[in-house]
Order: C-alpha cells, then sequence, then structure tokens
C-alpha cells in the first residue's frame, strides 16, 4: 500500500519534469531530476527523464537558433523591401525557408514581397 502512492507521485513529478524540459525550462527539469535521484525512482525511470532532457535540449536549441536566424532574416528582407530591393527580399527571404522551413511569418512576409513584385496581380483581387 505504501509503495503505490509513492509510485503515483515519482510517476507525477517524471511527468512534471519532461513537461518542463519540453517547455524549454532546462534547470528546473534538472533540479526535479536530481531531486527524483534521492526517491524510490528506478535507474530506468531515471534514463528515461534524462532521454526526455536531452532530446528537449536539441529542440530548445534549435529553436532558440531559429528564431534568432528569424530575427536577423526579416530585419535584413525588411530593409531591402523598403529600399526597393524585392527581388533580393525574396531570394533572402528563401534562402531562410530552405534551411529553417515556413511558418506563418515568413508566409506573411512572402505574400507582402510578392505584392511589392507584382502590384497588378494584387490589386485584381
Amino acid at each position: 500500500m505504501i509503495t503505490k502512492p509513492t509510485e503515483a507521485r515519482i510517476e507525477r513529478r517524471m511527468k512534471a519534469a519532461i513537461a518542463l524540459a519540453q517547455e524549454c525550462k532546462p534547470r528546473a527539469a534538472q533540479d526535479e531530476l536530481i531531486a527524483l535521484r534521492k526517491t524510490r525512482a528506478t535507474p530506468k525511470q531515471l534514463r528515461q527523464i534524462q532521454d526526455a532532457l536531452n532530446d528537449a535540449a536539441a529542440a530548445c536549441t534549435r529553436a532558440e537558433r531559429r528564431r534568432s536566424a528569424w530575427k536577423e532574416a526579416s530585419a535584413a528582407t525588411e530593409k531591402l523591401l523598403r529600399g526597393g530591393g524585392t527581388e533580393r527580399a525574396h531570394s533572402r527571404l528563401s534562402a531562410f525557408t530552405r534551411q529553417w522551413g515556413e511558418d506563418d511569418s515568413t508566409r506573411d512576409l512572402r505574400r507582402r514581397i510578392d505584392a511589392d513584385r507584382h502590384p497588378r496581380a494584387d490589386a485584381a483581387r
């Protein structure tokens, strides 16, 4: 009877640690892992948490790199658009999307570039 509540508590803490890691809060997740090492958590459970932390760290690093690259690419593209360099702006945005993929922000910027490149097509709508 005593072990079941402890196991349920450990499972909840494991899920919390994994959720923290996936939210890109590695320090809090690592603290939870350290705390779980002092409980009756099995080596398999601890390994599962560590693996989740490692996977999340890679994803968070990639997301941070993408945010940084987007900040730089969007600023450069906006500057080119203001200067009338729509073709260069299109090339710059295309280079970004080849490496990092598209999202709502890139699609919006692409629409603006296309509207500047083809003003008649946009006015006909």
